[in-house]
């Protein structure tokens, strides 16, 4: 068994209320002890994990409220340089797509990344400089209201969108996001919308503001 598949089996054990025993992942995962041992410093050092020890009950568990550590990472997720690399330049692409909406929900990955890459003594070559994306600036819309949109969209959830037309006017459209489309022409979202038989497409940049279906309008 790889050792990702390992860890992610002893996250799995761990997490269970009655937690487990050294004998019981050694006989789970088929390794030794001195194996088990390694990969539980490994998820209490590099992933963060809050491992405990039940002195009383003889078991290890995942204490659901601890911290040992700034975040716990997810088992599994390992990356070798020229993976890590291959994320960074796809997290940069996006990024230039829309820097002052999407960058912050990026930012903690990109650190990660190249704290990584640093780590394995792979340069970066100045990567910033070296992506050119040829698209449409990000419409002015808030950070709360593309977050409500992404939202709505991912969890496919009804959504109301403020809409200020060109004569200046604005409406509420109710209706639930199926598609974000960035074009070399412009952003929009195609909206479903229970009284059009077809759905309706938005321009992102004629939003002022999206709501969930349940929140009141202040």
């Amino acid at each position: 068994m790889a050792r990702t598949q390992r860890i992610t089996r002893i996250n799995a054990l761990l997490s269970r209320p009655q937690g487990a025993t050294l004998a019981q992942m050694m006989e789970e995962l088929e390794v030794s002890r001195a194996t088990v041992n390694r990969d539980l410093q490994t998820m209490r050092d590099e992933m963060n994990a809050p491992i405990v020890w039940d002195r009383y009950r003889g078991i290890y568990r995942i204490e659901p409220n601890g911290n040992a550590g700034p975040a716990c990472m997810v088992p599994g997720l390992w990356l070798t340089p020229a993976q890590a690399y291959a994320v960074l330049t796809l997290n940069n692409m996006v990024e230039k797509i829309a820097p002052n909406v999407l960058g912050p929900f990026l930012m903690p990955m990109r650190g990660l990344l190249k704290n990584l890459l640093c780590d394995a003594d792979f340069p970066l070559h100045g990567l910033d400089r070296k992506i050119e994306i040829d698209m449409p600036d990000m419409p002015a819309i808030g950070d709360l209201d593309f977050e409500n949109l992404v939202e709505a969209l991912v969890q496919e959830q009804p959504a109301r969108f403020v809409i200020r037309t060109r004569s200046g006017l604005e409406h509420t459209l109710s209706g639930t996001p199926l598609k974000l489309r960035i074009t070399a022409t412009g952003w929009s979202i195609l909206v479903r919308h229970r009284s059009a038989p077809e759905p309706v497409t938005v321009d992102v940049a004629d939003i002022r503001k999206v709501m969930a279906a349940t929140e009141v309008d202040e």
